[in-house]
């Protein structure tokens, strides 16, 4: 009488077939995991793009043709695109919601620290230097920023001290980032 059961060979067949669906599911778990981790990414690299365009058309577009002092008392271009950084300018419009003693300018600078695109601002217009820094884009391997003037497109900024130039482009390239182009009209006063 023979019982029922299954042999050495079927049990053989049995765990190699459980062994490769456990592996195409080990394999395709792995993938997604590494998909929404690039998404991630994506989304992230996204975002800072997002906010980078709003800070860069908020500042471009508050420009104030004013001059400003440094700490040794020379009077410096209201925009200026060098001296280390891409570009330096007196905004309008920085809010005071404590109504704390100060201006409602501000003097910011956009420049690139290692491989990291900063905004720095000063708490005052005058005569101090600028500390506060916010990280705008990582990963950034070159920068270029050109300026709209009357004689059309150029590489700097030689502008009267309270002039301001027509608009900024902005290109960065880097590898999270990829090839980035922004184009963006400065404020009233810009160069007629």
């Amino acid at each position: 009488m023979r019982e029922a059961g299954f042999t050495l060979i079927e049990l053989l067949v049995g765990l190699f077939l459980f062994g490769l669906m456990a592996a195409a599911g080990t394999a395709l778990l792995a993938g997604s995991v590494q998909a929404s981790g690039q998404a991630q990414v994506l989304v992230g690299a996204s975002g800072d793009l997002a906010r980078l365009r709003a800070l860069l058309t908020a500042d471009a577009g508050q420009a104030a043709p004013r001059p400003w002092r440094d700490v040794e008392g020379r009077t410096q271009p209201a925009f200026s695109s060098n001296g280390g950084a891409l570009f330096t300018l007196v905004r309008r419009g920085w809010a005071n919601p404590g109504q704390a003693p100060r201006a409602s300018l501000q003097r910011v600078e956009w420049m690139i620290d290692g491989d990291t695109l900063v905004r720095r601002s000063a708490a005052m217009v005058d005569g101090t230097a600028a500390t506060q820094a916010s990280v705008l884009a990582k990963g950034v391997k070159s920068a270029r920023l050109r300026v709209l003037g009357q004689q059309g497109w150029q590489d700097g900024w030689a502008g009267q001290p309270g002039q301001l130039p027509r608009a900024l482009e902005l290109t960065l390239d880097g590898p999270q980032i990829g090839h980035v182009r922004q184009i963006v009209p400065m404020g009233p006063g810009g160069a007629a």
